[in-house]
This record gives structure tokens, sequence and C-alpha cells, in this order.
């Protein structure tokens, strides 16, 4: 999206929130509900940069046509002051009757045991550096900005988690590493950039992050990192269980991997961990290439790695967002073709295809038209 070619109608945020936003979105505030707001809005670093972003997206779409300001609510406003107005967001501890309350911190970090955090470990062979960044690495992206913008209460347990070593988590490593990324680019757009970092990368990966279902589901900000979670087990797949070579997926012949096996044994079982040892809604099989849904699943996330994973900007953000996330999550749940087997007792070869009836030999036939070319509808 290109530069506006007229000029503001507000000289910045402020005038933007005061004299447009408060009379658009009027909502029951005063009482106590499930929406919260903050008359000190500016007192919120996360507030201030998603209402800026909305300020200069709506500069943006009011001048494009007829559909752009319905795009700019649908798209970009509606989604961001739902996350404004969510009481376990940067408002939670305000009111309007009761004013501010500077109750939230920024994450709380530990310094890295390197003197640079980066996602070379798992980072694509042929990706890209960002151009010019504002950030030297994903480490400095979350110590000077990413914490402060993402205020959570994550101090007493609440169904959110972080660990202040989140360095150590590969998994957090490379979604923080896409997030940084992509508010690289997207920074550069004057216009709904930043909106669209919040919305289609930072708030999903964020969401993931802090679930304490996800890769900090034993650490806590009170007693710090624990190395609890383990590589999702896997045993060896037979030869030929892939007949798809490297080449054939890339024009370059610039991949990271040879096949969906190396891809889920080196990579993704020792990124995307989580707790399926034990009885609970998660579930996992070692011997994955057993299942033909798997298979087809995680070759296609191989696939999918090796076009975005390439991508230095907002490529890799991409693929978690679109691509990993939904997969993993039917490969995971207990419901879905890992049902019947574990980590702790193996492959069981309980669920069958789904169960088909022949239909009858005609009900799918080509009607054929009448001799003189006219169709019968009758």
């Amino acid at each position: 999206m290109g530069e506006r070619s007229t000029p503001s109608v507000y000289g910045n945020v402020v005038e933007f929130v005061q004299n447009y936003l408060n009379y658009v979105y009027a909502r029951q505030v005063q009482d106590r509900s499930d929406t919260v707001w903050c008359p000190q809005w500016w007192t919120h670093p996360e507030a201030v940069v998603r209402l800026d972003s909305l300020w200069r997206s709506w500069e943006y779409f009011r001048s494009v046509g007829r559909p752009g300001l319905s795009t700019w609510f649908l798209d970009y406003a509606d989604p961001q002051m739902y996350r404004l107005f969510d009481p376990r967001g940067t408002f939670g501890y305000c009111s309007v009757q009761g004013g501010h309350r500077n109750f939230l911190e920024q994450l709380p970090t530990q310094p890295s045991e390197s003197s640079s955090v980066n996602s070379a470990g798992f980072a694509h062979p042929a990706r890209v550096y960002p151009e010019n960044p504002r950030f030297a690495d994903v480490g400095e992206f979350v110590e000077e900005y990413l914490r402060f913008v993402y205020q959570r209460q994550v101090s007493d347990p609440n169904g959110m988690a972080w660990c202040p070593q989140w360095w150590k988590h590969a998994e957090a490593v490379l979604r923080l590493d896409a997030v940084w990324r992509s508010w690289e680019r997207l920074r550069l757009d004057p216009g709904p950039g930043l909106t669209l970092w919040f919305l289609d990368h930072a708030d999903p990966q964020m969401r993931r992050i802090f679930d304490h279902r996800g890769p900090f589901r034993y650490c806590s900000v009170r007693h710090g990192h624990r190395d609890t979670l383990e590589p999702l087990p896997v045993l060896s797949a037979p030869t030929g269980i892939s007949d798809t070579a490297a080449e054939d997926i890339a024009s370059d012949n610039v991949t990271q991997f040879e096949n969906v096996v190396r891809f889920v044994e080196d990579f993704l079982s020792s990124m995307y961990r989580r707790q399926v040892t034990d009885l609970n809604d998660t579930a996992w099989c070692p011997e994955w290439w057993r299942h033909a849904e798997a298979v087809v699943r995680l070759d296609a996330l191989w696939r999918a790695w090796e076009d975005l994973g390439r991508d230095g900007t907002t490529g890799p953000s991409i693929w978690f967002r679109n691509h990993a996330d939904p997969h993993m999550t039917e490969l995971l749940d207990h419901r879905g073709p890992f049902g019947s087997c574990s980590a702790r007792n193996g492959h069981r070869d309980s669920i069958g295809p789904l169960p088909l009836l022949s239909p009858p030999a005609d009900l799918f036939a080509t009607p054929k038209p009448p001799d003189d070319g006219r169709v019968d509808l009758h």
C-alpha cells in the first residue's frame, strides 16, 4: 500500500481519538461490564500503538474510494477496538469511575546467555535479512519494544503463561523472531501497516505464546524457567514414506529439509513441544507416518515452510498463523487422527476410513438433452 496522496484530517492520534473515535465508538463503559476503557489511554503503550495505527489506517482508507471506510471498520477498527475493550487486555485494571490504575507492568525478562538472540538454529538457509532494521535482532526487539507493548497479568495464575527466559524455548524464539521481522517490514507502510502487524501477526502469535497450554506451560514469572516439555516423540519412519525430492518444491534447489520425514524429526518435533505423555486433551502418535491424514498434512506443512520460511519479513509469521497452527491443532486434537494412539503406548490402528455405501448407479449420471436440443427441466 502506497503513501497517501491527500493531506491528513487529524494532526496526530490524540486529535483523532478526541474528535472522532470516542464519538464513533460510544460504548457502555461507566458500569462494571465486559467492556473496559481508560480515560488516560495515552499512559498505556499498547493503546498508543494500536490507536496510532488505527488513525493512520483511517487516514489511508478514507481516501481510497467507496468501500474504504467500510473496510477500515470491519478489517481494522473493529478488531483493534475489540482488543482494547477486552477486560483481559491493557485496560484490565482501569475504569471510567476509578480512572487509570498502573498495575500492569512490562513482561519480565532475564538476560540471555549469549550476546544476541536469533532463530539461526531453525532458520531457512535461504532466508533474507530485514532491510535497514530498527532492531538488531529479536532479542533486542523483545527487550526494547514488545514487552512494553504487550503488558499482561502474568505474575499470578490466570490462564496466561510467560517465561522470563523465553529465549530457551525454540518455539517462542521462532514465533517472536517472526513477529519482529513482520514488524520491521510493516512499520515502513505509512498507512495500515502497523494495524496489519497487530491483527495478522502480533496478536495471533502472542495469543499462542501466552496460552497456558503452549510452550510456557510449566514456566512462570514467580518460579522461572522449567525445562519440562520435551520434543514430540517420534519413531523413525520407513524408507520411501515420502517420494517427493526437495528439489521438486524449490526452483533454486535451496531447501532446508530433504523431505517431510526430516522436517518432522529435525525441526517440527523439537520446535512444537506439547504435553502429550499424560492423559489430557492433546494426542500424538510417535508413528505419525502410519496415519494418512498426518502424512498429507505434515507434507503440506513442510512444503509451506520451504516456501514461506525463506521470506525474511512476514513469511514465517504467515506460516505459523495460516499453516502450522491450524494443521497442528487438528493433529493434536484428541478427536483427530491420533485419537486412539498415545505417546506412552504407541500406535493403535483402530480408526478406519469413513464408512461408505455405494450410491445408486444413476445418481450422478450426466443429464442427456432431448433429441431436439432442448433441456427437459421436468
